[in-house]
């Protein structure tokens, strides 16, 4: 069974917020709820990412100058996320999605 469906089955709606899971409505998460979103954290991450339509990833390249400079990696992250990570560093960086097109 997918970990969203766990959660549906009992009522539940889970969204990203970031680089979090947000699960709702508070009053139906319970003790047993609450150690399962913990422990499939990664799955449930995964199966959000996949289901929005959005590109998520767990690394992108840092282009300054035209040349790669560094790899942000973590959580399934957002160009969007990630380019604002790498101006948080380097604020003139640009963001590498691989398909040839570079988020400034």
């Amino acid at each position: 069974m997918a970990a969203l469906d766990y959660l549906v089955e009992r009522g539940l709606i889970a969204r990203l917020k970031g680089s979090r899971v947000n699960v709702k409505p508070k009053e139906r998460i319970t003790d047993e709820i609450r150690i399962f979103i913990k422990m499939h954290r990664l799955s449930l991450l995964s199966e959000l990412a996949a289901n929005d339509g959005i590109e998520y990833r767990m690394y992108w390249n840092v282009i300054r100058g035209g040349k790669t400079i560094a790899i942000i990696t973590g959580g399934p992250m957002t160009a969007a996320d990630a380019l604002k990570s790498a101006r948080f560093r380097w604020p003139d960086s640009e963001i590498n999605t691989g398909d040839g097109h570079d988020h400034a």
